[in-house]
């Protein structure tokens, strides 16, 4: 496709007339008309501009591969989050770092919309510490920028994945901001499982009738990958909010559920590092129960079993990473977070945890679990 279809394209997207585009960069109607025609392209130095008035990026103004670029973006931005990570202990500066350099980066890129995306997913994570810690981080700004750069995500992005997230990030911004109706039009967006027709319910079958049985694994195996995530994220959720909200031993008795359910996962190996995070985080909660009620014993326990939990890990990835036929059981994007997961990066989320533990509890009481 030329840049001439690419520029029409993108103007009829935005609402705009071939004369409001030439007014706004500077040029002709007739010079718009011409480029869109195909019997002329625009000076070099209108690129940067058009892009920018279109709200989209250069390169697909070109026509280049924007779902490759989007991909090897997203890849990057992770690598840049954990260097954030490590430098900051402070998981709420961490968060509030990590929008900074994104609302730069979209300044210097309107038009790109993993940027955007990235800068409503990191906003949404900054909503909770703004919301219950009261966090003083110019958030209603930062939430009005966040909310702009996801809207032109929704109003002129074809990427239906990074529509999606969008999506999910937004609703999180609304539900701290207790605008839960604009939350649940944007979770309306989303798909669901009720419906019983996701992707994942036939795609392994498709692969069986094309490729045979050993195709059907393949796809099974990713399948059960994405399915394990969103699980643990279900539960994560429902725990974090019981151990603040509801009695503290029924909090750690669906914790505790959780937790077996995530070993039966692991039992199938390919499926460790999909609970990875979650595991961390389910117990980091369950601590948080025990100390409400002064459970030091039970929160001895709980510690060990996260460490040794978080070894297992370790010790798997090591495993994968010396074995090709087992890293091609993985996505690249795995694979890069097995290699970050030392044991130094151990250690940081180690105390991390107990951080976040003391902010809530005070030093004293959680020393008492760590002697």
């Amino acid at each position: 496709m030329q840049i001439g279809d690419n520029i029409r394209i993108a103007r009829k997207r935005k609402g705009l007339t071939q004369e409001e585009l030439a007014g706004q960069i500077g040029v002709t109607s007739q010079a718009v008309s011409r480029w869109e025609s195909g019997a002329g392209l625009p000076d070099i130095s209108l690129i940067v501009p058009i892009a920018q008035v279109l709200s989209v990026s250069t390169d697909r103004l070109f026509g280049m591969d924007s779902e490759g670029n989007d991909n090897q973006l997203l890849m990057q931005l992770a690598s840049f989050y954990q260097q954030i990570e490590a430098k900051y202990t402070a998981p709420r500066e961490a968060a509030l770092e990590k929008c900074r350099y994104l609302e730069g980066e979209w300044d210097k890129d309107p038009g790109n919309f993993v940027y955007a995306m990235s800068l409503a997913e990191r906003t949404a994570d900054l909503s909770r510490y703004a919301d219950f810690e009261n966090y003083q981080c110019d958030w209603n700004n930062r939430k009005n920028k966040a909310i702009r750069a996801g809207m032109q995500v929704i109003r002129f992005c074809n990427s239906r994945m990074l529509l999606e997230r969008t999506h999910y990030a937004l609703a999180w911004i609304y539900i701290h901001e207790k605008d839960f109706a604009s939350a649940r039009e944007h979770i309306e967006q989303l798909p669901s499982v009720k419906e019983n027709r996701l992707q994942e319910s036939i795609l392994a079958q498709v692969a069986s009738f094309e490729q045979g049985v050993e195709g059907m694994k393949v796809v099974l195996r990713n399948n059960l990958q994405n399915m394990v995530r969103v699980i643990n994220k279900e539960i994560l959720y429902a725990v974090e909010d019981m151990s603040w909200n509801d009695a503290p031993e029924q909090a750690m008795e669906f914790a505790a559920w959780g937790i077996d359910l995530m070993k039966q996962f692991c039992v199938k190996k390919e499926l460790i590092p999909y609970c990875r995070g979650f595991y961390r985080d389910i117990y980091k909660y369950m601590l948080h129960a025990d100390l409400r009620i002064e459970s030091y014993e039970q929160a001895k326990k709980h510690w060990q079993e996260l460490c040794e939990g978080m070894q297992m890990h370790y010790s798997y990835y090591q495993e994968v990473l010396q074995d090709a036929n087992l890293m091609g059981l993985f996505v690249e994007r795995q694979l890069n977070h097995m290699r970050s997961y030392t044991q130094e990066f151990i250690s940081e989320r180690q105390n991390a945890i107990k951080d976040r533990l003391c902010d809530w509890h005070g030093k004293e009481k959680v020393e008492r679990i760590l002697s």
